[in-house]
C-alpha cells in the first residue's frame, strides 16, 4: 500500500475508534432537526452562510458559534476550540456584548432576556440593571467570560493574504509539517532534489480551528485586484490552504445580491437565498462544503409562508435551509424562531 492509502485507512479506524470511545468527530449541531442535513462541526470543513440585507446572518453565525463553544467547555475531555473572527462588520467589544446576552439567556432558561443593545443602557430613560452587570463578576458568568477570552481570536488583517498568515501561523506553531521528496527537472535538463508539502499533524487532534469571516465582502481588497478576484482569492485560500492543508472550519458569511430584492424576482418566486444569488462572487459556493441560506419572508411582505402567519410572527422567524451540500443532495428546510 502507498503511504497516502495507509494514512487515509489508519485515519478511518482512528475516527471510528474515537466514537467507540467516547470521543467526538464533530461538535454537534444545536439544532436537533436539522442534524440529518447538518451534522455540527467537522475539522477541515468549509461552511458558507448567506441571506439578504437585514438577515440575522451574523446573530445565527454567533450563536452557532456560542452553542459550539458552550459545548466544547462542557465537554473538554472530548474537545478544545479556537476561533479566529474577523470582524468586518462588528467591533470586538459588541460581540462580547452578544455573548454576555447569550449567556445570561441560556444560563437562566430565559428568564434573563436583555438585548446587547440594553446591555450597553442605549435607551437614556432605562439603564440596564446593576444587579445583572455584577452577574458577570461571579461564577460561573465570570469563566465564561474567560473562556470566551482564551477561544475567540480576533484577527486585525482585513486583506485575503493577511488573514491566510495569521492563521498558518497559529497552525505552523501548534502542529507539525510532514514534507515528501520529488525531482524537480530543470530547463536544462538536470534533476535536483526537492521538497514539497505533504501533510499536517496537529499537536492537539481534538482542538477545532474556525476561521470566521464577517462578511466577505468586506475584505480590503489585494493590490491590483477588484473585489471579486480578492473574495475569489480569500474562498481559494479558505478551501485549498486552510481546510485542505491545515484542517481549518472556515465560515464565510456572504450576502444575497440585491438584484435578488427587485420586484421581479419577488413575481417570479425567486427571493430565497441561492448560490446564483451570492453577491460580487459565486466562485465562494463552489469551494464551500455546505452552503446554509437563512430567509426572512416578512422582508418580502409575504402575509403566509409554509403554513405560517407572516402577518403575526412578522420579522421574528426565520427558514434554514441547506443550499449546497457536497456530500448530500437532500434540501431539508428549518423553521427559527
Amino acid at each position: 500500500m502507498s503511504n497516502l492509502v495507509e494514512r487515509a485507512l489508519f485515519n478511518l479506524q482512528k475516527r471510528r475508534m474515537n466514537i467507540i470511545n467516547g470521543n467526538i468527530n464533530s461538535i454537534p449541531s444545536p439544532f436537533k432537526r436539522f442534524k440529518r442535513d447538518f451534522i455540527g462541526f467537522e475539522q477541515g470543513s468549509f461552511l458558507g452562510i448567506s441571506s439578504f440585507t437585514k438577515g440575522s446572518k451574523t446573530q445565527f453565525t454567533l450563536y452557532m458559534l456560542f452553542e459550539a463553544m458552550m459545548y466544547v467547555y462542557e465537554h473538554q475531555d472530548q474537545a478544545r476550540i479556537k476561533i479566529f473572527y474577523c470582524p468586518l462588520e462588528e467591533t470586538d467589544e459588541k460581540i462580547l456584548n452578544r455573548f454576555m446576552s447569550y449567556i445570561l439567556y441560556r444560563q437562566t432558561d430565559g428568564e434573563i432576556r436583555i438585548s446587547p443593545q440594553n446591555l450597553r443602557s442605549t435607551d437614556n430613560d432605562n439603564p440596564v440593571d446593576e444587579e445583572i452587570l455584577n452577574m458577570f463578576h461571579e461564577s460561573p458568568y465570570k469563566e465564561y467570560l474567560d473562556f470566551f477570552n482564551e477561544t475567540f481570536i480576533f484577527i486585525e488583517s482585513k486583506n485575503p493574504t493577511g488573514i491566510l498568515l495569521d492563521c498558518v501561523n497559529y497552525a505552523k506553531s501548534h502542529g507539525t509539517i510532514h514534507k515528501r521528496k520529488y525531482e524537480y527537472h530543470n530547463e536544462d535538463g538536470t534533476i535536483e532534489e526537492r521538497e514539497k508539502f505533504d501533510y499536517y499533524e496537529q499537536d492537539d487532534e481534538f482542538e477545532y480551528r474556525f476561521l470566521v469571516i464577517d462578511h466577505i465582502s468586506l475584505i480590503d481588497q489585494e493590490r491590483g485586484e477588484t473585489k471579486k478576484q480578492s473574495i475569489d482569492r480569500m474562498s481559494q485560500y479558505c478551501a485549498m490552504e486552510l481546510r485542505n492543508k491545515y484542517n481549518f472550519t472556515p465560515i464565510v458569511i456572504q450576502q444575497q445580491s440585491t438584484a435578488n430584492e427587485s420586484i421581479d424576482a419577488y413575481k417570479l418566486d425567486r427571493t430565497r437565498p441561492t448560490k446564483d444569488g451570492l453577491a460580487d462572487s459565486k466562485y465562494t459556493a463552489n469551494d464551500e462544503n455546505i452552503l446554509l441560506g437563512l430567509y426572512s419572508p416578512f422582508k418580502f411582505n409575504l402575509k403566509t409562508y409554509m403554513g405560517y402567519d407572516i402577518s403575526k410572527l412578522k420579522d421574528n422567524i426565520r427558514f434554514l435551509e441547506v443550499v449546497v451540500n457536497r456530500d448530500k443532495p437532500k434540501k431539508f428546510i428549518l423553521i427559527i424562531f
